[in-house]
Order: C-alpha cells, then sequence, then structure tokens
C-alpha cells in the first residue's frame, strides 16, 4: 500500500478512521436532510473515485462538517459533550487497521485495508458506544465489500 507522509500539497479529503466504517454501511438516514446529502455526497466522491487520496483524521472531517451535533470541532448530542466517545471509536479503528492520523492512502487501498484487517463480527467491539451501532448497518456493508 502507498501510505503517503502527512505532509506537502494534499490534493484529497480528510476523513475520520471510524468514518471509513460508517461508510460501507451507510444506508441513507441521519440527523438532518442536510447531513444526510452531505453523507451520500462523500460516499459518491469516494466510490466513484478509487484514486482519491483520503487523510485519515481524529478530528472533524468531511462528514462532520454538516453533522448538527458538532459544536466548535466537536461532538455533542443532548447537551452532552460526546467526543471523547467518538475518539475512542477513532482509536480502534485505527489501531485495528495499523494507521494513524496523518496516513494518506488511496480509496480503494483504504477499503482493501479495512476488508483485510476487519471482520463483520469486529465492528460490536471496535464501535462500541456507537448509536447506530443495533441498525446491523456497518457489519452488513463490511460483509460486501
Amino acid at each position: 500500500m502507498a501510505r503517503e507522509a502527512g505532509r506537502g500539497k494534499f490534493r484529497g479529503i480528510p476523513l475520520r478512521a471510524h468514518h471509513l466504517l460508517c461508510l460501507l454501511g451507510f444506508q441513507g438516514i441521519g440527523y438532518t436532510a442536510d447531513f444526510i446529502r452531505n453523507f451520500q455526497k462523500v460516499k459518491r466522491m469516494i466510490d466513484q473515485h478509487p484514486d482519491l487520496q483520503i487523510e485519515v483524521v481524529d478530528t472533524s472531517d468531511m462528514i462532520c462538517i454538516a453533522c448538527p451535533n458538532m459544536q466548535n470541532n466537536e461532538c455533542f448530542r443532548s447537551g452532552l459533550k460526546l467526543n471523547q466517545k467518538v475518539k475512542d471509536i477513532d482509536r480502534r479503528v485505527m489501531e485495528r487497521l495499523g494507521i494513524k492520523p496523518g496516513d494518506r492512502f488511496k480509496a480503494a487501498e483504504f477499503y482493501a485495508l479495512v476488508k483485510e484487517k476487519i471482520k463483520p463480527g469486529d465492528i460490536n467491539e471496535i464501535c462500541q458506544g456507537c448509536e447506530w451501532l443495533n441498525l446491523g448497518f456497518c457489519p452488513r456493508g463490511l460483509a460486501n465489500l
């Protein structure tokens, strides 16, 4: 895999580590219509451009920008600061994939790495605390990868 250093001119998108899995399971539902449209746009961009460069981040990204729970680059829901819970999920994904913030990959390389290192049965452990987990979308999406 062509892992690139996090320096130099970057032409791609930042993506949280856990959003790699969310993209696989996305079913067109979400917090708001704007959030759903943005998620669809990001997913379509990645699906249609497998050579698109993605930089791993553990902060807000292209999906977070339309989330109504985002305040000052941190995740809140119902007045509760959930940023640490989200960062914990990011950390577990990065540990499982052997990646870190600043790593850059082509979209197709990310999907290949996810397919190699994460199995559908791993999602419950990795994504512990995710409010969407019980819907089962991500394990199904991963199984179809």
